[in-house]
């Protein structure tokens, strides 16, 4: 073998040592359709390799999820780290500022805090126009902020669009965003509302694990 030849093995073995595998961390959210999720389903979850969890805390007619409270201190006690919750806000009375806190005190008079709450942006019939959504959202975003939540948006191209209107106003959050192609990828990505790019994806609608209904994401 020639020295260039050989110099060229040496440099891939020394890249594939010290250059670690990228994997995906794979998560789930659900919401109150799912019920009452038991202690040994959470359990089950986690030695599926699932590492986070989003757990809906309020409806799209404004109710508090009944079981968030629960699902999320399961999810702690089953190993599960990181547990978000999030909200589906509707336009215009759900999430007023007045409103808005109701689940995120549930959670807290019940021992399930979270740090960090994701606002859900979708189905355009519940919405006003684009010019009264934008204020809205913004209203609901330094209510949360104000009581010291992270906030980020769940949303994708087609929903957010047409409700907000292609806003670029809100870039600067996190977001987590679905396409359901069941690839723990973000080689799908393509920027919308001034998101260059995601933290969350959500790959699949709706599965079957651990005794459980759930929708699959990864970052």
């Amino acid at each position: 073998r020639s020295p260039m030849k050989l110099a060229l093995l040496l440099l891939a073995a020394l890249l594939c040592i010290t250059v670690p595998a990228v994997s995906a961390v794979r998560g789930l959210d659900l919401s109150v359709w799912q019920g009452d999720v038991s202690q040994d389903s959470w359990n089950c979850l986690k030695n599926s390799g699932f590492d986070f969890a989003i757990v809906q805390a309020m409806q799209s007619n404004g109710r508090v999820n009944p079981y968030a409270a629960n699902d999320i201190k399961r999810a702690h006690a089953a190993g599960i780290q990181y547990v978000d919750a999030y909200l589906f806000l509707d336009w215009p009375q759900i999430c007023a500022a007045s409103r808005c806190p109701r689940p995120v005190d549930f959670l807290a008079n019940n021992g399930a805090d979270v740090s960090m709450e994701w606002f859900d942006i979708e189905a355009a019939n519940l919405w006003g126009s684009a010019g009264e959504n934008i204020p809205y959202l913004h209203e609901a975003v330094s209510t949360a902020q104000a009581r010291g939540k992270v906030v980020g948006i769940y949303s994708s191209a087609s929903q957010w669009n047409p409700i907000m209107g292609g806003s670029t106003e809100f870039s600067n959050l996190p977001l987590w965003y679905a396409h359901y192609d069941d690839n723990p990828s973000f080689s799908d990505w393509a920027p919308f509302g001034g998101w260059n790019s995601p933290a969350i994806k959500q790959v699949s609608n709706t599965v079957s694990m651990c005794g459980a209904q759930l929708d699959q994401n990864f970052y």
